[in-house]
């Protein structure tokens, strides 16, 4: 059984743990998560000047919309900006700021009726976190910058989250991500030839929900759980971002959900920073454990 907790306020370390056990918690009205799709708008709005971003699609062929969307990500990814509002984000949440180091957020981007889902406007298919070369302690917070429905959020496949799914994630390393891959999504039009860790084999699942919120609405999950972006069949562009948040004691003490099935070499950690100060995380310091884990 999984248990959706809404606006459930409880400690932090007390939600990690029912978060690894397969629990989802979905919290509204948190200012740090409204501020920054605030700040995402304002953004969104810079980028197609005036136009509605909603429907902008339908106003310009893919090569221009690929040319608005790629700086508008990184703007927001590695903005001072962001990165302030993710410790607000953070502590209105109640973790623990000098425990908690949080992985700077993406910004989603995924357009309807299949104009783009390659490259700055990937459609995920189904994947754990882990397989991409994230720890299994990580909480992910997924929150849309405009309301959405459930015809363009994410597929979670509950029934799947202790169950393992043959899939490439020991082809995945994500220190060659990192150098060979990442920059190169606006290149991307019409078929990622990307690395990405996909499934393997076929699956159907009884247990896909869909959670579809207001915007600034905080959807949270653990790194092993299977899910998707579900096809955008809505008439409208999906924008959402995406936060991840690790508790330096679960890496210490290998706690989180079992690693059912990822083999992907490398760390993300090296990319986190602390809440607190925004000091970067020395992964190096957590070799040992991650090896363990």
């Amino acid at each position: 059984m999984i248990t959706v907790y809404l606006n459930r306020r409880i400690g932090d370390d007390d939600r990690r743990e029912l978060l690894f056990g397969g629990d989802f918690f979905l919290y509204t009205d948190i200012g740090g998560a409204d501020a920054l799709a605030d700040h995402a708008k304002d953004l969104i709005g810079q980028a197609f000047e005036g136009l509605d971003p909603e429907r902008a699609q339908y106003e310009m062929d893919v090569d221009e919309f690929i040319r608005r969307v790629e700086p508008l990500k990184r703007e927001f990814t590695n903005g001072q900006r962001t990165k302030e509002l993710c410790r607000q984000f953070a502590t209105d949440l109640g973790v623990d700021p000098e425990l908690t180091y949080f992985d700077i957020p993406r910004l989603r981007v995924i357009p309807a009726d299949q104009f783009l889902t390659a490259g700055v406007s990937y459609n995920y298919k189904a994947h754990r976190d882990m397989w991409y070369g994230h720890p299994q302690q990580l909480v992910n917070y997924w929150t849309p910058v405009f309301p959405v429905v459930g015809d363009n959020v994410m597929s979670m496949y509950t029934d799947y989250f202790d169950r393992p799914v043959k899939n490439g994630s020991n082809q995945y390393d994500y220190d060659e991500w990192v150098a060979k891959h990442r920059t190169a999504a606006a290149g991307e039009k019409t078929t990622d030839t990307r690395p990405h860790p996909l499934p393997l084999e076929d699956f159907e699942s009884r247990g896909e929900i869909r959670i579809a919120g207001q915007s600034g609405d905080v959807f949270m999950f653990s790194s092993n759980h299977l899910h998707a972006s579900a096809p955008n069949t809505s008439g409208v562009t999906r924008f959402s971002y995406d936060l991840r948040t690790i508790n330096l004691d679960d890496v210490r003490r290998g706690r989180g959900p079992r690693n059912v099935d990822s083999g992907a070499t490398g760390t993300t950690l090296g990319d986190f920073l602390r809440v607190s100060d925004l000091a970067p995380l020395d992964a190096d310091e957590f070799a040992d454990a991650l090896t363990r884990s």
